[in-house]
């Protein structure tokens, strides 16, 4: 793959840009599986601009080449029990025409870097999307048994990462 990644941290002013990413990323994963409480598809501009303000959270735009094709959410202290050393992606995304070109694996690679200090990644992930599961796979990450079914074509599946 050729091409840098950056990961750019979301302003007010990228709220727009952020919308028309994740409506064009998870729309497909929506019209597939009509998800309509968890997909980020549904979501309002109000809704994300609420959690790029929200406290204890980054959420940043994935930058290919110079161009924004997707973004990537981070949650700190929010495990069972709000550890502040474990954080939370969610949500995490890359436009369909950039996708399978090793954009995923390198921005969470990034972001392990950017957070040091995390003893645990966690993450869910839609169980069906092998693709998904792969990748979240090969970054480290592995299945912990928690499974919700969110419709009878859809489960999401609870992964972890530790890092001690």
């Amino acid at each position: 793959m050729q091409g840098v990644i950056d990961l750019v941290l979301v302003t007010a002013g990228d709220v727009e840009l952020l919308y028309r990413l994740q409506l064009a990323a998870f729309m497909p994963l929506y019209e597939k599986y009509h998800d309509d409480e968890t997909s980020p598809a549904k979501e309002t501009l109000e809704r994300i601009t609420e959690k790029i303000t929200a406290p204890n959270s980054e959420f940043y735009l994935i930058r290919f080449a110079g161009k924004a094709v997707g973004g990537i959410r981070i949650r700190h202290g929010q495990s069972d029990i709000m550890q502040s050393d474990v954080n939370w992606i969610s949500p995490f995304f890359v436009v369909p025409e950039f996708q399978n070109r090793g954009i995923g694996g390198k921005a969470i690679r990034k972001i392990f870097e950017m957070y040091p200090e995390t003893l645990a990644w966690k993450l869910n992930t839609i169980k069906q999307e092998r693709g998904n599961c792969h990748l979240y796979e090969k970054c480290g990450f592995v299945k912990t048994g928690t499974e919700y079914a969110v419709n009878e074509q859809m489960t999401l599946i609870d992964y972890e990462r530790t890092c001690f």
